[in-house]
């Protein structure tokens, strides 16, 4: 604290010193540490999502190349598969597919 001479009265008044400096520094630091724990939420998050959708990623490559490898042996068996005899024998054994009027007898091992 500073002493101060009143001129009119000569007594000396006791000032004190102004607190505004560190309260205005107390609240800017508050303001930075608040900022930063968001950015690092921010972060977290965002590090997280592309980590998850890095593996779900991989999981739909391994899906793709399954799916190519199923295609292409689709497209090799369907080569063969083009004529019209053996699409009816898959569509009468697979499907139980008849032609209209045609009457199916079933029989059963005893």
């Amino acid at each position: 604290m500073s002493e101060n001479v009143n001129r009119q009265t000569g007594r000396k008044r006791l000032r004190r010193k102004s607190g505004g400096f560190s309260l205005t520094m107390t609240l800017i630091c508050i303001a930075f540490v608040v900022v930063v724990v968001l950015c690092a939420t921010k972060y977290y998050d965002v590090r997280m999502a592309r980590i998850r959708l890095e593996e779900e990623k991989a999981a739909l490559e391994a899906q793709k190349t399954a799916l190519e490898d199923r295609n292409n042996n689709i497209l090799a068996r369907g080569v063969a598969g083009r004529d019209a005899d053996y699409v009816e024998s898959v569509a009468r054994s697979q499907l139980d597919m008849v032609y209209p009027g045609e009457i199916i007898f079933r029989t059963t091992g005893s």
